[in-house]
């Protein structure tokens, strides 16, 4: 079973992604966020450690004034390279279906979900799983495959501020 993703489809959502961060979280709206409003938007959102991932995000600070532009960082996100990125997120949805699968029919039960949470100790491992397939089981019949994962993921506003997963 094969699935695309397509690096057009991940540029356009990541830029939208990005539009919707600035508008957010750049409280003076100058299109441009300092280190301390990046620090402050992660603190707020709960993020464990804001000051490193603001660190790791001012690497796109190309200028090196210590705000990161809208521009700077779609500069960074064009320079991406599309075959490596649709090859890392074709293989990931792969590698996920194939280590989820405990029967080898290609889709992901309940059942099976349920069972690997189970396993890892999650605390809530039956709402962690129907969080899951309220999201993602796109046809309802108990079962994920990779075409609705992809599909998901093309729906789905991503960003790593704002997370629709079941929290524990």
């Amino acid at each position: 079973m094969s699935t695309t993703v397509y690096y057009k489809d991940i540029v356009k959502q990541m830029n939208r992604d990005l539009e919707g961060f600035f508008d957010k979280y750049d409280s003076d709206h100058n299109k441009k966020i300092t280190r301390q409003e990046m620090e402050d938007a992660l603190a707020r959102s709960g993020k464990k450690n804001p000051e490193k991932i603001t660190a790791f995000l001012f690497r796109n600070d190309t200028d090196k004034n210590g705000e990161l532009s809208i521009d700077e960082v779609k500069v960074r996100i064009g320079r991406m390279n599309s075959e490596n990125i649709e090859n890392v997120l074709n293989w990931d949805v792969e590698r996920f279906i194939q280590q989820n699968d405990k029967n080898g029919d290609g889709k992901i039960t309940r059942q099976e979900v349920l069972q690997r949470f189970t396993q890892q100790g999650a605390l809530d491992p039956e709402r962690i799983t129907d969080g899951i397939f309220r999201q993602m089981d796109l046809n309802k019949d108990d079962e994920i495959t990779a075409n609705e994962i992809k599909e998901y993921n093309r729906k789905k506003k991503f960003s790593f501020l704002d997370s629709s997963a079941p929290k524990q």
